[in-house]
């Protein structure tokens, strides 16, 4: 399994909890590796507990996700220079999401924000209903009860109403201009007079760019998605400013030259999608004003020994994926 394979498999963890997260309403916090701090002057110690069934639940819903994509010799796959697996990739990221929930439920409580009682009965259809569609392999590997099914809705509810009710005020508007995609074809050469030659082979009538790239260009990727901010000022200047079809002048940068070929100057589904996300990191720092100045006035704890001997190589033919999924169609908004 090759870099890129791995960098995709990353990638993807990363996204799905992202993504799982936007449409609740909550951040995550483990993204940009937030932990609790004590500060000078800790006013309060608090506690909190992770449940050994409560992670495994999560555990598992991933677990079984990747296990359906890339078979079980994904986890020990190592993914980074100091011998790091994916399976340890992996947990340490549930682990701080988990954590991070925790947290932000004692700062509920500190906010007096709380579930009502419409809000509870439904958390509890939801708890039952997914309870019922795991199967005793689940149960097994997970040791999960229906009151731990229900305390974990519960908690990823609170935690998505506090950072909602925090931040309801902020400013997250993105325009589409801000989150505009563009897709781009791209030749790449070290040669200025072979660029130039390029560039009058691809501008002749009925030449197929996508042809004369891949036999010419020094990168394997020919066609990309580009956003703001992802190249230099002057290349990003030309790249959003051309009409479908249109093919740049040849760019000189670092010692290289480019040629791009406009393919679509407007992808409206990657630009929804981009403002979705960069609503999601406004929202993060609207919120994180509030989180660290708890974590400064509150000395939070989370007891780890939970995550002795958790695994994700079992002989339990677990199956759960849809932990996240179906609290979507509990809580669609």
């Amino acid at each position: 399994m090759g870099i890129k394979e791995v960098r995709r498999m990353r990638k993807k963890s990363r996204v799905f909890w992202l993504l799982s997260l936007v449409l609740a309403g909550v951040l995550l916090l483990f993204v940009s590796g937030c932990e609790s701090r004590p500060a000078a002057d800790v006013k309060k110690e608090i506690g909190v507990t992770l449940r050994r069934p409560e992670i495994m639940l999560v555990v598992a819903t991933e677990r079984n996700r990747y296990e359906q994509i890339y078979t079980d010799q994904i986890w020990n796959v190592v993914v980074s220079a100091d011998g790091t697996t994916f399976q340890e990739y992996l947990l340490n990221q549930i682990k701080q999401f988990t954590a991070d929930i925790k947290r932000i439920c004692a700062m509920a409580e500190e906010y007096e924000i709380a579930l009502d009682n419409r809000e509870k009965e439904q958390l509890r259809l939801l708890a039952q209903d997914y309870y019922s569609q795991l199967t005793q392999e689940d149960k097994a590997y997970t040791e999960a009860e229906p009151e731990d099914v229900l305390n974990l809705y519960q908690d990823y509810y609170l935690a998505c109403k506090t950072v909602n009710t925090l931040t309801k005020d902020a400013n997250l508007e993105i325009s589409d201009n801000e989150a505009k995609v563009v897709e781009v074809g791209q030749i790449v050469v070290d040669n200025e007079f072979q660029a130039r030659e390029l560039w009058q082979a691809v501008r002749t009538e009925g030449a197929d760019f996508d042809a004369i790239a891949r036999e010419n260009s020094m990168e394997e990727e020919i066609y990309r998605k580009v956003v703001r901010g992802e190249l230099s000022a002057a290349v990003e200047e030309v790249v959003f400013a051309m009409n479908t079809g249109e093919v740049s002048e040849v760019i000189e940068e670092n010692g290289q030259f480019y040629l791009f070929y406009c393919k679509n100057p407007y992808d409206q589904e990657a630009t929804l999608k981009r403002k979705q996300e960069m609503m999601l990191l406004r929202k993060d720092r609207a919120f994180r004003e509030y989180y660290d100045v708890f974590l400064e006035e509150n000395l939070v704890s989370v007891s780890g020994r939970v995550w002795q001997d958790v695994s994700c190589v079992t002989q339990v033919d677990t199956t759960t994926t849809n932990l996240f999924e179906l609290y979507k169609e509990y809580f669609p908004n």
